[in-house]
C-alpha cells in the first residue's frame, strides 16, 4: 500500500474569522459543562448527537421527519449495543463549524461522517473510521476537456476547477499550484453546479458519493471514475469518516472502537447498514490498520 495521508471533507476553520474559530476549536475539549461522561450502559442516558446535514452521511429527511444517512445507520446500530434508546437520543444541527466546538456543551457526540485529521484530533477524541471515501470530478456530459482528477486540471493550463469553500479539494487545488483565477469557489454544491452549467468552471471536485448522487439527477452532467487525490509529493490522500467524542469520553471511545472493529469484520452486516446509501465494501470499507491513530499520529487522544 502506498503512503497515505488523511483528507478532510470540510476543514473546521475557515479562512475568515480563523483566529476566533481556532480558539473555539482548541478549547472545545477543555470543559464538559457539567454533563455526565458516557458509559458502557446508556440505557437511561439522554444523549445529544450533532450531525452535519449532508447527504448521504447524516441529514434530515423531511418525508421521514427524521435524521438518516450512512453515519446515522452505522452509529445507531453501535449505540444500541450500549443500551441507548431511540427516545433518549436528540439530534441537533449546530452547523458544520459548530460540530467539534460544541462537544461537551451543546452535544455529546458528533455523528456526521466527519473525516479524521490532525487538527480535529487535537480538539476531540475520534473513534476509528467506519468508512473511507475517494473523490470524483463532475463534468459536462461527454467530458469535453477529458479531465480525470485534480492533477489533470492542473495540467490542462486553462481548465478551471470548482470547489466548495472550506474543503480540502480547495486546499489541494492551491497546494498543487493552481492560480486563484483557475479556482471557482462557492459556498455549496448547488451553487457550483450552476457555475459548471454556465461554463464558469470545467469540473467540480468533491467526494465521490456526493457528486454521484447529484449527477444521477442531472442529465447534462456526468462524473469521472473515483480517485484518491495526491499531494504535490505524490502521496495518496485517504478520507476516513468516524464518530467524534469529547476528550473526557476517551474510555467510552475505546469501548466504542471495539464495537466498530466487530462491525467492520462482519462485511455483510456493514453493507446491510450502508448499502442503501450507495456504499460498497470494495470502495468504502476501511483497510486493516486504517484506525484513527493512523490518520492523526501526532494528535490522537
Amino acid at each position: 500500500m502506498s503512503q497515505r495521508t488523511n483528507l478532510n471533507r470540510r476543514t473546521v476553520i475557515k479562512a475568515t474569522g480563523g483566529g476566533a474559530a481556532a480558539l473555539a476549536l482548541a478549547t472545545s475539549g477543555c470543559s464538559k459543562a457539567g454533563r455526565d461522561e458516557l458509559s458502557e450502559d446508556l440505557s437511561d442516558t439522554k444523549i445529544k448527537i450533532a450531525y452535519g446535514n449532508e447527504n448521504p452521511y447524516a441529514y434530515f429527511d423531511p418525508e421521514l421527519d427524521d435524521v438518516v444517512g450512512t453515519a446515522v445507520s452505522v452509529h445507531n446500530y453501535i449505540l444500541k449495543q450500549f443500551g441507548a434508546k431511540e427516545e433518549n437520543i436528540e439530534w441537533v444541527d449546530p452547523g458544520w463549524d459548530g460540530l467539534i466546538p460544541g462537544l461537551g456543551n451543546g452535544h455529546d457526540i458528533v455523528i456526521a461522517g466527519m473525516f479524521i485529521n490532525e487538527k480535529r484530533c487535537a480538539a476531540a477524541a475520534f473513534a476509528d473510521p467506519d468508512y473511507v471515501m475517494p473523490d470524483r470530478l463532475m463534468v459536462p456530459k461527454g467530458n469535453p476537456k477529458n479531465l480525470s482528477d485534480i492533477q489533470s486540471i492542473v495540467a490542462h493550463e486553462d481548465a478551471v476547477i470548482g470547489v466548495m469553500n472550506g474543503t480540502t479539494e480547495q486546499d489541494n487545488a492551491k497546494e498543487l499550484g493552481l492560480a486563484d483565477e483557475r479556482i471557482n469557489t462557492q459556498s455549496d454544491l448547488a451553487a457550483l453546479i450552476l457555475e459548471l452549467k454556465a461554463g464558469r468552471c470545467d469540473a467540480i471536485a468533491l467526494t465521490a458519493i456526493n457528486l454521484q448522487i447529484e449527477a444521477d439527477s442531472e442529465p447534462d452532467l456526468e462524473v469521472t471514475d473515483a480517485f484518491y487525490p495526491t499531494t504535490a509529493d505524490g502521496e495518496e490522500i485517504i478520507g476516513a469518516g468516524a464518530a467524534v467524542f469529547h476528550a473526557d469520553d476517551k474510555d467510552f471511545r475505546d469501548k466504542y472502537n471495539e464495537k466498530i472493529a466487530e462491525l467492520l469484520s462482519d462485511t455483510a452486516k456493514w453493507e446491510e447498514l450502508v448499502g442503501p446509501f450507495g456504499f460498497t465494501a470494495e470502495d468504502n470499507l476501511p483497510d486493516d490498520g486504517q484506525n484513527a491513530e493512523h490518520f492523526c499520529p501526532e494528535n490522537y487522544q
